[in-house]
């Protein structure tokens, strides 16, 4: 019997996405000075999502 796909997996990375995106711009805005620290953080991490493929 062939096995189903998980349909959750899509979903469960636009859903952290989302979250992470999230707690940025709360921090982005409590802390404004932050935002440069914010934005190589963000470089940084969608470069090793890139080189990983996540």
């Amino acid at each position: 019997m062939p096995q189903q796909p998980n349909s959750s997996e899509p979903n469960s990375r636009v859903v952290t996405a989302l979250i992470g995106t999230t707690v940025a711009g709360l921090i982005a805005v409590s802390y404004p000075a932050l935002i440069p620290a914010i934005t190589v953080a963000g470089v940084a991490f969608m470069a090793l999502a890139i080189l990983l493929k996540l």
